[in-house]
């Protein structure tokens, strides 16, 4: 399968909540410009692929996001793939240095891990 993102992806540890209901649904992962929320597509109008909802970042609080719902997940795997329109009420600067904080996780993580396994070689 070929990856056709513009912006990669980072395992996230989120929740979306949608207007007028209270629950807040995990979300998969992000980008600058999309993101992945597991949800029983079936709660959703089926005609509506336009939508607003918002993404409660930890230590910071919510952010009030409009996108377009791209695909509907797998059986395996339901949830909506949304394409982030707009970034509401100015918090584009947010997002965007959530993501930032996240690439750079990453990387701290990769670097870690690259440590452990040379640690680990000298051992043996």
């Amino acid at each position: 399968m070929i990856d056709r993102r513009r912006f990669p992806r980072f395992l996230a540890n989120l929740r979306a909540y949608f207007p007028g209901n209270s629950q807040a649904y995990p979300v998969e992962n992000v980008s600058w410009k999309g993101l992945f929320i597991k949800i029983d597509p079936n709660i959703l109008p089926k005609d509506k692929r336009f939508i607003f909802f918002e993404i409660e970042i930890p230590e910071i609080g919510r952010i009030p996001i409009y996108g377009y719902i791209v695909h509907y997940g797998t059986p395996s795997d339901p949830g909506i793939g949304i394409e982030i329109v707009e970034v509401d009420k100015n918090f584009t600067p947010v997002w965007g240095l959530f993501i930032k904080a996240l690439n750079y996780l990453k990387e701290a993580k990769e670097e870690y891990e690259k440590i452990r396994r040379l640690f680990q070689e000298e051992e043996k």
